[in-house]
C-alpha cells in the first residue's frame, strides 16, 4: 500500500513538468506540406524553403535504369548544427521521404527509382520516424543521427533541402 502511494504521487507531481515541457515547444505550423525545423533550443519553428530541381533521366545500367534528382549548387542555404535528433514538424497526410545528397562540383543529386522490365522500385531513403506534434500536426526525424553534409526532403512533387554542419 505504502508503495502505490508513493508512486501516485510521484506521477501526480510530475504532471505539472509535462504540462510545462509541452507547453515550451512551439506552436504546429499553419502551413500544409512544408517542414519545419524545430530549433528546441530557441523553441522557434524555421521554415525550409524548396529549391528547384530536374529530374534527372534515368541512366542505363545492366538491367535497371536509376532515377535521379538533381539540385543546383554545393549546399543548401538552410544550416543546422549537428545533433543526435534532428526534428522537423509538418502538417499534411503525405509522408515525407529524407534523402543524402551526393554532392559533385556545384551540384547535389540522390536516387530515387529504378527502373527495369519488371517496373519500377522507389529508392526508400533513410529511415525515418513519425509521431504526433501537439495533436495537430506530425513530425519526423532520422532514425539514426545524421552525418555532417546535404539532405533533401521531399513532399510529393516539391523538395526541400538542409545541410548538417560539424559544429555543434
Amino acid at each position: 500500500m505504502r508503495i502505490a502511494t508513493i508512486l501516485a504521487l510521484t506521477v501526480i507531481s510530475a504532471i505539472p513538468l509535462l504540462a510545462q515541457d509541452a507547453q515550451s515547444l512551439p506552436a504546429p505550423p499553419d502551413v500544409v506540406a512544408v517542414p519545419f525545423y524545430l530549433d528546441s533550443s530557441a523553441s522557434q519553428m524555421k521554415k525550409l524553403s524548396a529549391e528547384s530541381f530536374n529530374n534527372k533521366n534515368p541512366t542505363p545500367g545492366v538491367f535497371t535504369m536509376k532515377q535521379s534528382i538533381e539540385v543546383k549548387g554545393a549546399a543548401s542555404a538552410f544550416r543546422i548544427p549537428i545533433q543526435d535528433k534532428i526534428v522537423f514538424v509538418y502538417d499534411a497526410v503525405t509522408t515525407p521521404r529524407l534523402y543524402p545528397f551526393v554532392v559533385n562540383d556545384d551540384k547535389r543529386k540522390f536516387e530515387y527509382g529504378k527502373v527495369s522490365v519488371r517496373g519500377s522500385t522507389p529508392i526508400d531513403g533513410l529511415p525515418i520516424s513519425i509521431s504526433r506534434y501537439k495533436e495537430k500536426a506530425f513530425q519526423f526525424s532520422s532514425d539514426q543521427p545524421l552525418n555532417p553534409g546535404e539532405y533533401a526532403i521531399v513532399f510529393g512533387d516539391h523538395i526541400y533541402t538542409f545541410g548538417v554542419d560539424n559544429k555543434k
